[in-house]
């Protein structure tokens, strides 16, 4: 039979959102959960490691899983994951509890992550063309929507497990129903793979550029609004107007962006964005006015916004490697730059002050820029 395109593509784009929808689940009731706990700042951050730990516990055995069992069952997998660690996480009554559901609540998000980029790697062979940024977009919708529905259901006095409990079982369901409609089959080399691999020399220029990427936007993520709110004779009382402004930008430019690199190509494409990238952190650096610094993370996120789509779309193609394998490889090194981004800037923040310590992302944008020129594209 025949693969329905347009099926495929609906049926990958609704595992993004509904990625992206979890995150901000669970990511709305985190205050909940501290005071439910009566955690210190110290002791919720600790906590909190959990997820990104089973996410890097995961991202190394997921390629071989993948490549044993097929994208399209794993993604089912993941999904009970989610059935079974998002309502423990608001049942949980301990630290210990909630470390335990964070923990498989991080592994199955990523076994997620890994095989619905395969799927999408396959949607793109079917097109012909690069939608990766597009999938992207998708997730960065369910993000914000899931942060709307959690704000609204967590004002609405309704508990955590009732609320992390339903969208639990909705993944499954979800899971399910997608499952009918995704590809059957991944793309691999027929060299019988290993149970995991580093990225060989060219993967390793994309797993890089990866790294440049998701250290910008772990740094964002996490350091934007106390920037924001350190300026001075900032007036603003919307104080994440301007990583408000970053977080748009990027939708905004993931769903372009692959319009532009079928047109420009994928290594021009990352060449311009690391460049925006560097740019936006100019501005935001060099003119410390809330105005400024609002358009210059605008600029920043339109920058950041396909890197890492348009580098996993490169890894998802590789001739030596499976999708799955290579995928996993770069991931894992792309999430270290997330995981430790913060962190670098944090120490640096200490040492010298937040303005300087966001510095380090001009580094990495220059970095990246140079990087894309060594890219080879190859989607035959």
């Amino acid at each position: 039979m025949t693969t329905n395109k347009l099926y495929v593509r609906t049926a990958t784009n609704v595992l993004f959102f509904i990625n992206g929808v979890d995150f901000a689940s669970w990511a709305s009731r985190i205050p909940d959960v501290k005071e439910k706990l009566h955690l210190s700042d110290g002791a919720l951050g600790t906590i909190l490691l959990a997820a990104p730990i089973g996410s890097m516990v995961a991202l190394p055995l997921a390629g071989a899983i993948i490549d044993k069992f097929g994208s399209r069952r794993i993604t089912t997998l993941a999904t009970c994951f989610y059935l079974f660690s998002m309502p423990f996480i608001g049942y949980a009554n301990s630290s210990f509890q909630i470390m335990v559901a964070l923990f498989f609540f991080g592994f199955g998000g990523d076994l997620l992550n890994i095989s619905m980029n395969v799927q999408a790697v396959g949607v793109e062979k079917i097109y012909q063309k690069t939608i990766m940024g597009s999938f992207h977009g998708v997730f960065s919708v369910g993000f914000f929507s899931g942060f709307a529905i959690g704000g609204f259901i967590a004002k609405s006095g309704i508990d955590m497990l009732t609320h992390l409990g339903f969208f639990g079982a909705l993944t499954l369901l979800v899971g399910l129903i997608s499952y009918q409609f995704l590809l059957k089959t991944d793309t691999k080399p027929e060299e019988k793979q290993p149970l995991f691999a580093l990225p060989d020399k060219t993967l390793w220029i994309i797993a890089l550029i990866s790294l440049c990427g998701m250290m910008g936007e772990g740094a964002m993520a996490d350091w934007s609004v106390l920037y924001f709110k350190s300026l001075p004779d900032n007036k603003f009382t919307f104080i994440t107007a301007a990583s408000t402004a970053f977080s748009v930008m990027m939708v905004v430019g993931r769903f372009l962006g692959d319009w532009i690199a079928d047109k420009i190509g994928i290594k021009n494409m990352i060449f311009i964005n690391s460049v925006l990238y560097g740019l936006g952190m100019v501005i935001a650096l060099g003119f410390p006015i809330p105005l400024t610094v609002i358009i210059g993370f605008g600029v920043t996120g339109l920058g950041l916004s396909t890197i890492v789509p348009l580098a996993y779309s490169v890894a998802g193609h590789s001739k030596t490697m499976s999708s799955g394998l290579a995928l996993s490889a770069v991931t894992t090194v792309g999430m270290l730059g997330f995981l430790l981004g913060p962190v670098f800037i944090g120490y640096l923040s200490e040492m010298s002050n937040l303005r300087i310590a966001l510095s380090l992302l001009l580094l990495l944008a220059s970095s990246s820029a140079v990087l894309s020129r060594f890219i080879h594209e190859d989607k035959s």
